[in-house]
């Protein structure tokens, strides 16, 4: 190419360059067109908006629709006692039941040998449950004579030399009850088990690990030990079981231990409830998949009103215990680097008197403060998100019952029944959004499903609130279900309501 050529072609790349760069500033400075927008669903107005992270409480209430929220898995159930209560469990929509009764000293009353033939009702209960779909947590318990650590005793602990044979018996129990027809995956290793021996009867259902004269972790390292043993073989036997410390008491807050009596200067021994913090200084942390723990509030004898005072809670402060309980024991496993251990509340339940008999326990206003206490803590539960929240029981104990067993028919479903039945009906199945906390006396809680959002509330002073909604929702529900007026200010008293915009 000549030079008269050469400077021809450089200056048409010259221009090329000056047009390409004209034509990128036009369309960054003016666009022809918009991007396009994202797809939405049209859904009613009047319901939250759902962002990547949960949106600031708003002082006015609900004014946008969410996108689609998936179900979450169930968690709420009760514990049964016989086989005909799967019917009532079945009648409140309970996914989860669990059953105290498989116990060792039958099966294994000779070491060695197996008579499972002794536990053939409670094989029909498993059947029958998992036919139904219902997630069992089998509690283990029971020790034979021949391994008994303190003789006499089948609540109290193995002995040190028969734990490889527990190992034994629990690995071929799980290796037969894992399976369908049965399909256990929740095996509770005792029932409180931070209960001293000496505190309860030999043959109790109590599983009392728990050593008084352990002035540090009242034997809950000794626990700890039996769990590095039979934590092994079970998973051996069925990887995906999940073996569950068993339903701690745990009496009082070691913490914050509370007065005893009340401005005494005197304070309660919380050292059973240190037996969690023994298993964890054993090092045990890795022997186990999760931690069940029970928690009782106690009537107050006025409408709506209870607490536990040796956990410095109650309706008006932190509300039903499980929530001081379960800060607790989340702080204690985070102490020990243990983070990975789901929850389970596997006792709840508002007891009466001390026997439940009391004329107090039989009157409307305890029937209904049982009532809005199922709302209360199944409703918390959820927001604390445990694994599973089972109320202690069908049949009950001091009052706590949710039937009636001298009436009949429909008459024995008391209205903690109606309200639980409700409860599972609108939220076992939703999910735990945020707590809003902008309305002072008021505890709310916001739950989401499908296009659905739903708010708890009820009176923490006890005193009568109107909440101002910038909509009317499209129901409001009290606790057994009644429709109440829908507008856009609602009255909330000690009474749980349930606010309900969208659709499922």
């Amino acid at each position: 190419m000549d030079k008269t050529g050469l400077k021809i072609l450089l200056a048409l790349l010259l221009l090329f360059s000056l047009l390409l760069s004209a034509c990128k500033a036009d369309a960054t400075l003016a666009p022809t067109s918009a991007p396009p927008s994202p797809t939405t669903t049209p859904v009613p107005t009047g319901v939250p908006v759902p962002s990547s992270t949960p949106p600031p409480a708003p002082t006015t209430g609900p004014t946008a629709a969410p996108a689609w929220v998936e179900p979450v898995p169930p968690y709420a159930g009760v514990e049964i006692h016989r086989l005909a209560d799967i019917d009532l469990v079945q009648g409140l929509g309970a996914a989860w039941v669990r059953r105290n009764a498989l116990q060792w000293a039958r099966v294994e009353p000779v070491e060695g040998e197996r008579n499972w033939e002794a536990v053939a009702g409670l094989e029909a209960e498993l059947q029958e449950m998992a036919s139904r779909g219902i997630q069992v947590i089998l509690v283990v318990r029971d020790t034979p004579a021949w391994a008994q650590q303190v003789p006499g005793s089948a609540c109290g602990p193995a002995s040190p030399e028969s734990l490889d044979a527990f190992a034994a018996f629990l690995h071929d129990a799980v290796l037969r009850y894992s399976a369908p027809p049965f399909s256990v995956r929740y095996w509770e290793l005792g029932n409180e088990p931070d209960v001293d021996v000496a505190l309860v009867a030999p043959t109790s259902q109590f599983g009392c690990w728990g050593d008084a004269g352990d002035l540090e972790y009242y034997g809950g390292a000794y626990y700890g030990e039996m769990l590095k043993v039979v934590y092994p073989q079970i998973k051996l036997a069925d990887p995906a079981a999940q073996v569950v410390v068993g339903g701690l008491l745990m009496n009082c807050n070691p913490v914050q231990p509370p007065e005893n009596p009340p401005g005494s200067g005197q304070f309660m021994d919380c050292t059973p409830s240190r037996f969690l913090e023994g298993i964890l200084e054993s090092g045990a942390g890795n022997f186990f998949d999760g931690v069940a723990f029970h928690a009782y509030d106690y009537y107050y004898d006025t409408l709506g009103k209870y607490g536990n005072t040796n956990w410095r809670s109650g309706w008006s402060s932190t509300g039903p215990v499980v929530e001081a309980k379960v800060g607790y024991v989340r702080s204690l496993l985070a102490s020990y680097g243990v983070m990975d251990k789901f929850l389970m509340n596997t006792e709840t339940a508002l007891l009466c008197g001390r026997d439940g008999t009391e004329p107090q326990c039989q009157t409307e206003e305890f029937a209904l403060t049982k009532a809005y206490y199922v709302v209360e803590a199944f409703t918390i539960g959820r927001s604390l998100d445990l694994e599973a929240n089972i109320w202690y029981s069908v049949s009950g104990w001091r009052g706590s019952g949710l039937v009636d067993a001298s009436a009949g028919g429909d008459a024995a479903r008391l209205p903690a029944y109606n309200a639980l039945q409700v409860y599972l009906s609108l939220l076992d199945e939703a999910a735990f959004w945020r707590e809003i906390t902008d309305t002072p006396g008021v505890r709310i809680y916001e739950f989401r499903q499908g296009t659905q959002v739903i708010w708890v509330a009820w009176s923490q002073d006890g005193g009568e609130h109107l909440l101002p909604l910038p909509s009317v929702p499209q129901s409001v529900l009290d606790v057994m279900g009644q429709s109440l007026e829908a507008t856009s200010e609602v009255a909330v008293t000690i009474a749980p309501i349930y606010l309900i915009w969208g659709t499922p």
